[in-house]
């Protein structure tokens, strides 16, 4: 039997099978309580498909196992590990040219086709090859397995900073409806900026009760950063401080999938409705999903096509105008608003046994910029990168978000049984400027309050997102919670 086994290793390249194996079981490891155990082996079982399938082509022009599975795990390769090396060259080579895709790409190419070339000239059977990639990643598989047994860290929840008061069983519990508009700038970065002046809408929202808080801010400049703080209502500790770093992110996700806010709001009978575009824990978003679950994000974040997709994938329309690239963009997160405005209208005229909280995130005024202020829809053609810096058509589409979200605010009114609490607010400010301008624009941002009481009197010029949900409990629900320091933190893309 022991020497069957030595005979596989030695002989077999199950190496190209591991690979995948050890790609997702180390992802999954890493990111144990943002992805759930089904969603993990959904991912392995597309890698694992896709490493047979691959090695079988190869094979069909070749005729030797052990080449069409080394050249297949080179691909596999290529895709798992593409953007820990593009990391790397990054940091290594800031601002270089090695760095860029129009470098990147065509020499990713020309390497595989030399490598096919060379692996087809060699004869040699690729023994020490296929025993040493077996070994090494057999070792790499039984050491995650065993860091799977290790405590995960715990990020949210209860600690120093925040300390959850008595439950208020007096205390009014009405409907609370929080509605993000994503990337809606606040009136100071509006005047600056763009020259325009917005008073019709905030005045708009006054008549209906709203409370406009002046200066408001972001705590970040990216949405899951902010939103995640808010939620929780503390800062993010030890951020790296860049977008795209995959620690910071799973800290993100982690802590909206777990947030003292709805927390605390549960204890108080509340039921939590995710109308947004996150998943939270137990309530997975309702936005449009791709083949891999959302789920999988943080497992999939460095490889080769999830890099495209976010950092050039816009050109596949812009550029090279695919068809159904373009339809793609064109609808995707237009359709994810349609679908989350009307659900939010309709919820808000269901009849409910207890109170209800609704997260609603809408990626509107945010770009793409679907449609002009009469609401003629923009052609998928002209949803280009400089569209997103175009200050006319942002102002344009920012007119016609605003009848949206008056409109919708008008339906939660209309359709409530009681008066609810809303908040109309912006997870960041505009950040697609053409020129440089003071990173404090980048901050403010849109926050509008209706309380049925008409309170207002703990709310303050300046209040950022991190405080939001602090002075509410304790003007809601006698929590007497203290206010942190107002702050921000700029974080590079």
């Amino acid at each position: 039997m022991k020497a069957r086994l030595l005979h596989i290793i030695r002989s077999w390249p199950l190496y190209v099978l591991l690979l995948p194996v050890f790609f997702v079981l180390h992802g999954y490891r890493e990111n144990r309580e943002l992805v759930p155990v089904a969603a993990a082996l959904m991912v392995l079982y597309t890698y694992l498909a896709a490493a047979v399938l691959l090695t079988g082509i190869i094979w069909l022009f070749n005729r030797r196992l052990n080449k069409a599975a080394f050249l297949a795990f080179c691909l596999l390769s290529i895709q798992i590990f593409f953007g820990a090396f593009h990391d790397f060259l990054r940091t290594t080579f800031p601002g270089s040219f090695l760095t860029k895709y129009t470098f990147l790409l065509p020499a990713l190419l020309a390497g595989l086709v030399l490598l096919f070339i060379l692996v087809k000239r060699k004869r040699e059977p690729f023994s020490r090859s296929v025993l040493f990639l077996n070994i090494l990643f057999l070792i790499f598989i039984l050491t995650d397995t065993a860091g799977l047994y290790s405590t995960p860290a715990q990020v949210s929840g209860k600690t120093a900073v925040y300390r959850e008061g008595p439950v208020c069983d007096t205390c009014a519990k009405p409907d609370i409806y929080l509605i993000i508009a994503d990337g809606y700038p606040g009136r100071e970065t509006l005047d600056s900026c763009f020259r325009f002046d917005n008073s019709h809408f905030e005045n708009e929202l006054r008549n209906r009760g709203f409370y406009i808080v002046d200066s408001s801010r972001s705590n970040y400049n990216f949405t899951t950063y902010s939103l995640a703080s808010m939620l929780n209502m503390e800062y993010l500790p030890g951020l790296e401080g860049r977008y795209s770093s995959k620690k910071d992110l799973a800290l993100c996700y982690r802590t909206i999938s777990r947030n003292n806010t709805f927390r605390y709001l549960k204890s108080l009978g509340y039921s939590i409705h995710n109308l947004s575009i996150f998943d939270l824990e137990n309530d997975p978003s309702v936005t449009v999903p791709t083949f891999l679950p959302r789920k999988t994000e943080s497992i999939l974040s460095q490889t080769l096509t999830s890099r495209l997709e976010k950092e050039i994938g816009f050109h596949l329309a812009t550029t090279l105008k695919l068809p159904g690239i373009i339809k793609m963009l064109r609808t995707h997160n237009l359709k994810n608003n349609q679908k989350l405005l009307k659900k939010t209208a309709e919820l808000s005229a269901q009849n409910s046994k207890t109170p209800r909280f609704v997260y609603t995130h809408l990626i509107m005024p945010h770009h793409p910029y679907y449609f002009d202020s009469t609401g003629r829809a923009i052609t998928a053609d002209s949803l280009t990168d400089d569209q997103a810096m175009d200050p006319a058509a942002f102002i344009s589409y920012l007119k016609y978000s605003n009848r949206e979200l008056l409109g919708l605010v008008d339906s939660i009114r209309n359709n409530s049984p009681q008066p609810p609490v809303i908040f109309l607010m912006s997870d960041h400010g505009f950040r697609e400027f053409r020129e440089p301008v003071n990173h404090r624009f980048r901050f403010y941002t849109l926050n509008a309050i209706y309380y049925p009481d008409s309170n207002y009197s703990g709310l303050y010029k300046g209040m950022s997102n991190i405080n939001q949900f602090r002075l509410f409990f304790n003007s809601h629900f006698r929590q007497g919670l203290p206010l942190l320091k107002d702050s921000v933190s700029y974080l590079i893309d």
